[in-house]
Formats: structure tokens, C-alpha cells, sequence
């Protein structure tokens, strides 16, 4: 199961997202994204991968509303979308300055 971990301060490293997500069970291969929005505000998200998903949905009740760097972690399941795609469900992403 693939989740998407989001609404990470710009200024993060891995390395403090490593330390953050500590005795957490994910494998290795995990990306991290960054960009800017339409209003040109830095967005930082990655997609981990879990190994079941019983596990990714213990990952998710963990992490989702937990603080990190002063802002609430959304975490949720990953859904790829292709590039530039509209959507025309409600927006559920965060992105706070």
C-alpha cells in the first residue's frame, strides 16, 4: 500500500523526516516530491510504500494530524494521478505557508 504523507514544512530534510518516522516498518523505496502551487507556495509531500496494508492504515492512524515542524501531517492512501491533471472531487490536499 502506497501512502501519501503530506503538508511538510519546506525547510524539512530526510533526514528529520527519517527521524520523524522512526520504528516506523516501511520498505525502502520511498519518493519525496516538492514544487510550487498555483499561487507559487513551496509544497512538500513523499509516498511511502508499506509492506501490507494492514500496515499502511497503523501508518496512517499514527502520522495523520500529528504535528510536525509545527504543522498537522496528512496522511492518507496514495492515489496516482497523472501530471497536470484536474480533479473534480474536493480538494484534499494542504498546503500552509
Amino acid at each position: 500500500m502506497e501512502i501519501f504523507i503530506g503538508n511538510l514544512p519546506g525547510q524539512a530534510t530526510i533526514v528529520e523526516l527519517t527521524g520523524f518516522l522512526e520504528g516506523v516498518a516501511l520498505k525502502p523505496d520511498y519518493h519525496c516530491y516538492e514544487g510550487r502551487d498555483k499561487d507559487n507556495r513551496n509544497y512538500h509531500y513523499f509516498v511511502a510504500r508499506a509492506a501490507s496494508r494492514a500496515d499502511g492504515l497503523a501508518l496512517i492512524a499514527r502520522l495523520n494530524g500529528q504535528l510536525f515542524g509545527g504543522r498537522p501531517i496528512e496522511a492518507r492512501e496514495y492515489h496516482r494521478r497523472a501530471p497536470c491533471s484536474e480533479w473534480p472531487g474536493a480538494e484534499r490536499r494542504v498546503n500552509a505557508m
